[in-house]
């Protein structure tokens, strides 16, 4: 093991390198100088295409009136736009706020599924629902920004575009003093992987949305798998698959609270990645070159991401075992670097204070996330990982 240690090292650091800098950068000038957008008409559209929005709910009753209402009250004529309400088996009154809105407002339908099925199949019986050609989706959650809607269909004009995410833009959880605040969807972290969403999509190679605010055609909807974690991935690889591209709408903006427990982050961030590997199950065609048109992206953008942890991970081994002072160094790095990071977790106030202190909390956090994800995923149970649509 000592004679591999020094190589070992540097292919761990390489592949880290390369996943979180290398990858990026290169996608950036690919997208600076090759880079496309879609074809949209430069006059004014007066009438945009009919829109159906999905929303999908389990135990909604304190939100889904006021996140009805917030589709409503976008910028959109009242007679392209329609609003399907998906109630996952919801075991409180639900359904009926929903249709108390419904009965006001015929835009609005309700669909109370008899059990909690989960978002997946949910997302199924609403697209066997839904006829106009363009479907929405989002979570009662979030809020849209005024024009939303407007900028999330308007690339579809383009008759290449195939699907169209926007942007989630995450707010600071209200103080609260006895708590541990995340700040982990903010700061540089999130601001990089936006920035490598939106140029991937201009390389035609993005092959993720945010399901909080993206919008389909829905010719190109395939049923989604019961139990499957990730239907805001699943989805538009279907798209890719069949030759279509995924655009990313900056100005189609969805809002969100951050969580206000990094405990809470933690186990959004497990769910997530346990999905990435669950889609290797449900989707072998992904490791397939001649047959994944953005092989290339998924596997650095996506795969590399969940080997990293165990890279990380052997890196800090291969330097406790190699000779020489600079790998006494390099351990005493890793070392000082996890336990920085160890305490901008947990004391958010004093890492907001210290220059990239925040960013090595959520490199550390995403990381740990990752490298339980695994076990997470072969434990095979989807339902400990998602609760709330």
């Amino acid at each position: 093991m000592t004679a591999l240690a020094i190589p070992l090292f540097w292919s761990c650091v390489c592949l880290v390198a390369w996943a979180y800098i290398g990858y990026p950068l290169l996608t950036r000038w690919l997208a600076r100088h090759r880079g496309q957008e879609p074809r949209i008409s430069a006059a004014p559209e007066t009438t945009p295409p009919v829109l159906t929005v999905v929303v999908c709910a389990f135990d909604e009753e304190t939100r889904i009136g006021a996140r009805i209402s917030d589709i409503l009250a976008q910028d959109y004529p009242g007679d392209c736009l329609q609003v399907l309400v998906v109630s996952d088996g919801s075991r409180d009154r639900t359904v009926d706020v929903a249709a108390e809105v419904a009965r006001d407002d015929p835009r609005v339908r309700v669909l109370a599924l008899p059990g909690n099925v989960g978002k997946a199949a949910a997302v199924n019986a609403a697209m066997t629902r839904t006829h106009t050609a363009l479907v929405a989706f989002t979570d009662v959650r979030q809020r849209y920004a005024p024009g939303a809607l407007r900028a999330l269909v308007a690339p579809f004009a383009d008759p290449r575009v195939g699907a169209v995410s926007g942007e989630l833009m995450i707010l600071d959880p209200p103080p609260a003093p006895s708590s541990k605040a995340s700040a982990v969807e903010g700061g540089i972290y999130w601001r990089m992987e936006k920035r490598l969403r939106s140029d991937e999509a201009r390389l035609q190679w993005l092959h993720g949305v945010s399901g909080s605010v993206y919008a389909l055609r829905r010719e190109l909807f395939r049923p989604i798998p019961p139990g499957t974690i990730l239907d805001d991935m699943w989805v538009p690889l279907q798209v890719i698959l069949a030759g279509r591209w995924v655009w990313m709408s900056r100005d189609a903006i969805a809002y969100d609270q951050a969580s206000a427990h990094a405990s809470e982050e933690f186990a959004r961030k497990l769910r997530t990645l346990a999905g990435n590997w669950q889609l290797l199950a449900l989707l072998p065609t992904l490791l397939d070159p001649t047959r994944n048109r953005v092989f290339f992206a998924w596997f650095s953008h996506k795969f590399l991401r969940l080997v990293v942890p165990w890279a990380m991970l052997l890196a800090l081994l291969c330097s406790a075992l190699a000779p020489g002072a600079f790998y006494r160094l390099a351990l005493l790095a890793q070392l000082s670097g996890y336990a920085a990071a160890s305490l901008g977790l947990r004391l958010p106030q004093l890492a907001r204070r210290i220059p990239l202190l925040s960013a090595a909390g959520t490199f550390v956090m995403l990381n740990l996330a990752s490298l339980l994800s695994l076990p997470a995923s072969l434990s095979g149970d989807s339902s400990r990982l998602w609760k709330k649509h």
